[in-house]
């Protein structure tokens, strides 16, 4: 039963993760593009924030029937990207101090990607860790 509940709660997990890439991606091309007014396109940048807001509330729900090792995998990753994440923004708000920012390689789209990056380092060394 356990089990059952478990894999129901991952599944859930990624088809929400799933949306959200499907409503992030073509929201972030519309609104580049500056294909409709600015009214609709505050209403498209919203979508995707609502569509993240429940992938984490589900994932929050799978991590609660995870068992102890998996949680620790989990928290780990979220800390070592947490982490990583805020030493990029720390170094990057220093180096514009010093008029030396480069926004094609890290503007607010770009952090998006470099924070999931930073998860995914932290998720690998953690399973690594723990020998999941």
């Amino acid at each position: 039963m356990m089990e059952q509940y478990q894999k129901s709660a991952n599944q859930q997990s990624v088809i929400f993760a799933l949306l959200h890439v499907a409503t992030y991606l073509p929201a972030t091309w519309l609104l580049t593009r500056h294909v409709v007014d600015q009214p609709v396109s505050v209403l498209i940048a919203i979508v995707p924030v609502i569509t993240f807001a429940i992938f984490i509330f589900k994932l929050i729900k799978a991590f609660s029937v995870m068992d102890e090792v998996n949680q620790r995998v989990q928290l780990e990753a979220v800390v070592i990207g947490f982490s990583l994440a805020v030493m990029l923004i720390m170094l990057l708000f220093l180096l514009s101090l010093c008029e030396i920012s480069n926004p094609a390689w890290f503007g607010y789209g770009y952090l998006v990607a470099y924070c999931w990056g930073f998860y995914f380092i932290g998720w690998f060394v953690s399973r690594i860790k723990y020998g999941v």
